[in-house]
């Protein structure tokens, strides 16, 4: 059994759809379970208009739902499935409740329980459309209700699965229909804890959907469907002729989730890593393509002599520098400044230390003032913002002991504000001003990919291929 997750942009329009309709019905013979994200553009649509909800009139949001029902309806009519599953039924019924939840919103009555309520509601749009669809063409597929299968926590907005309750719904609701040679079509991001309110998994949250239900049916592997062609050496639109990794590790790809490659969402890999379940990264509109094969171990030679596998940055952040003397010799001076953070539920990514001082990088900055101000009564500080943390990943950098001096030196005109290494044997990371990315991420890879081949680990983007024999026998 496999689990595929169909990203945004692989439901985007009709053409889409019925590529992924081609790839669900090759993969019958696998047993697949299909997750689904909402229609590229949409969530954001749903999450703009839940913020902006006290600001903006009646009509600016019925507008808007307007546009979102009518890009479904004309979807399904290009797709001819619209009298399919009823989902012309369910379309006029989901504009007219839509509309009462954001009423509903205007008051401000349970405000998070309705925010998870709204953002979700993409994701139904798309599973009654892709339902739909494949029915009308013959396959036996069967929308299941996520919520009926993921069970949560209650932190609205960033729920955590229990993995318990949720295993006995998978088996009780999902097993059967797989067994009986259905193809369940469930939604992405979504979930619902012990009151049966609705929740959703954070944004990127379909993946992590994905390898939950890997998790919870033990399946042979997980693949991630996406406008990618796998895990690339760069973002391509900085280094446009970036090269796709063949495989990789699942400690390097979530060194590289968490430190801003797009193509995973940082939480995906914990339930595959724990129960070593191998993941593919794969690209729609090119199914031929191998893509990215995730497993626990890398076994090809190629990889013990490269050192940098990819690189990753993130950008948007802010430095904190914390200084004060009552630091030196002293102990618990680290935890008062932690709980302050802790205080205002403000992440921390980066931190360094000296004898006297703490520079600590942060992606959040809406309690930045709150922060300043009480870090302010007992040392000096500073902000800097409009910075980004660059990083590079590899197994074997814990075996080069020369790659940091090779790093610096390809950089030395550009001002390095932070270093990190050691927290991970596998990812040393630097933080240097945005305006500073293309330069410093085009020198890298012209150092570690360019010059180098290890063709068996690297191949050029859109490339035909047929993944090396030893990675397909694993998870086939």
């Amino acid at each position: 059994m496999i689990i595929m997750k169909f990203g945004g942009t692989s439901v985007g329009n009709a053409q889409c759809i019925k590529q992924v309709s081609t790839i669900i019905k090759k993969a019958r013979n696998h047993n697949p379970v299909i997750v689904v994200s909402a229609v590229s553009g949409i969530t954001d649509k749903l999450i703009s208009l839940c913020k902006k909800i006290r600001k903006i009139s009646k009509g600016h949001y019925i507008t808007i739902i307007n546009e979102i029902t009518l890009l479904h309806l004309n979807l399904a009519h290009t797709l001819d499935c619209a009298d399919t599953n009823n989902f012309n039924d369910f379309i006029v019924q989901w504009e007219k409740d839509m509309k009462i939840l954001f009423l509903k919103l205007e008051i401000k009555d349970n405000e998070k329980i309705l925010h998870d309520l709204i953002i979700s509601q993409g994701e139904w749009l798309s599973t009654h459309l892709l339902t739909a669809y494949l029915q009308s063409i013959g396959l036996t597929a069967v929308q299941v209700d996520a919520r009926k299968i993921i069970k949560t926590d209650s932190t609205f907005t960033k729920a955590l699965p229990d993995m318990i309750k949720s295993k006995l719904n998978a088996e009780k609701i999902l097993r059967p229909l797989i067994d009986s040679n259905h193809i369940p079509i469930m939604q992405g991001f979504i979930g619902s804890d012990s009151q049966n309110r609705v929740t959703t998994l954070g944004r990127g949250g379909s993946d992590l959907s994905a390898t939950t239900l890997g998790c919870l049916l033990q399946a042979d592997r997980v693949e991630i469907w996406s406008d990618v062609d796998g895990i690339l050496t760069a973002d391509p639109t900085v280094i446009p002729y970036a090269r796709r990794i063949r495989c990789m590790s699942f400690k390097e790809a979530s060194e590289l989730a968490y430190f801003g490659a797009k193509v995973l969402h940082p939480s995906t890999l914990l339930p595959a890593i724990e129960h070593d379940i191998p993941v593919k990264v794969l690209n729609t509109m090119r199914p031929e393509d191998s893509g990215t094969v995730i497993t626990k171990e890398i076994t090809l030679d190629s990889n013990k002599k490269c050192i940098i596998k990819s690189i990753a940055y993130k950008e948007n952040l802010t430095i904190i520098t914390i200084t004060s003397t009552r630091m030196l010799m002293a102990y618990g001076f680290l935890a008062k400044i932690f709980s302050i953070f802790e205080k205002y539920n403000t992440p921390v990514d980066l931190v360094t230390t000296s004898e006297v001082s703490v520079s600590l990088t942060i992606d959040n900055t809406e309690h930045l003032d709150h922060l300043i101000t009480e870090l302010d009564n007992f040392s000096i500080v500073e902000a800097h913002s409009h910075m980004a943390i660059v990083s590079l990943v590899g197994e074997q950098m814990k075996n080069e002991p020369h790659h940091v001096g090779t790093i610096f030196n390809s950089l030395q005109d550009i001002h390095i504000h932070m270093i990190s290494q050691g927290a991970s044997e596998i990812n040393i990371s630097f933080v240097i001003a945005e305006k500073d990315i293309e330069k410093t991420i085009t020198r890298l890879h012209k150092k570690f990919f360019e010059d180098n081949n290890f063709n068996n680990l690297f191949i050029e983007t859109g490339a035909n291929n047929t993944t090396l024999k030893i990675i397909e026998d694993k998870i086939d």
